[in-house]
């Protein structure tokens, strides 16, 4: 039997049989279907958000927004209502990990809501998207819709846009680029400009937060996982035993030398 069931982990289908067939079969069942359903890059980011999101637990049904949410987002591990504000969502893309997200097209620079209108604003790993010219422009929005929480991440400074240079040279010559790396680096991380513009921009718009920031996912740890990638990847059926430890341990603490830097704004409670 534990020979069978290695058999079909190794494929990518279900242990043929297995639902009702016993215990150590149906657990084989159960892993394929959510190594299917993995989300740990995501997960990694909005963990922070997630967390700090906990001050608004006071209120009976919080409003929270999350900037450049794509169609799985903070809704995803929130498990609660947001509002995902994008340029573009798929219908199917929306329909691959179910979520109570209230997806609105529109520009992070000019979002479509009233001031202070959000408890909680999240933006994570959407400033680096924009050119950076309109990177201030986005951060100022977001200071006007949040009410209580603003929660801002970017892969932050010289080393992580030297980490995205690598990565993107060597995805090239795998044939392999991704369109999200290759904007990384066409428009440049922020760094310290885009740290002292969002610091000026909340002392002056928005002086009744306070405002801290650490580092967030280790270099060294995602140079591993990205060099792992070329040998297990995501569709393979030993990537969540191979990737999830991974993450969980990497998603702990605050980095010294990290690849995202992680800003957290808030109001002092009443």
């Amino acid at each position: 039997m534990s020979i069978r069931i290695a058999r079909a982990l190794v494929r990518w289908g279900p242990p043929e049989g297995t639902r009702g067939r016993g215990p150590l079969q149906a657990a084989a069942t159960r892993y394929l279907e959510w190594n299917r359903q993995l989300l740990l890059d995501p997960q990694l980011r909005y963990r922070a958000a997630v967390r700090l999101l906990q001050r608004l637990a006071d209120l009976p049904a919080p409003k929270i927004l999350d900037v450049g949410s794509g169609p799985a987002g903070l809704a995803y591990f929130l498990k609660q209502p947001v509002v995902g504000v994008d340029v573009d969502f798929a219908l199917q893309d929306l329909a691959v990990h179910p979520s109570p997200i209230v997806p609105v097209r529109a520009s992070a620079t000019m979002l479509p809501f009233h001031d202070r209108s959000f408890d909680g604003v999240v933006s994570m790993d959407t400033i680096e998207h924009l050119p950076k010219e309109y990177r201030a422009l986005a951060i100022k929005e977001m200071l006007r819709v949040a009410r209580r929480v603003l929660v801002i991440g970017f892969p932050f400074g010289p080393a992580s846009a030297g980490f995205d240079r690598e990565a993107l040279l060597e995805e090239r010559l795998r044939g392999n680029p991704l369109n999200w790396r290759e904007e990384h680096v066409r428009h440049g991380l922020p760094d310290e400009e885009t740290h002292r513009a969002l610091v000026e921009l909340a002392r002056r718009y928005r002086p009744d937060l306070s405002v801290i920031w650490y580092g967030q996912e280790g270099l060294l740890g995602l140079r591993l996982r990205w060099r792992l990638q070329w040998i297990v990847s995501k569709d393979s059926r030993l990537y969540g035993l191979v990737f999830a430890p991974l993450y969980w341990v990497h998603s702990r603490g605050w980095r010294r030398h990290a690849y995202r830097r992680v800003y957290s704004l808030q109001a002092e409670p009443a």
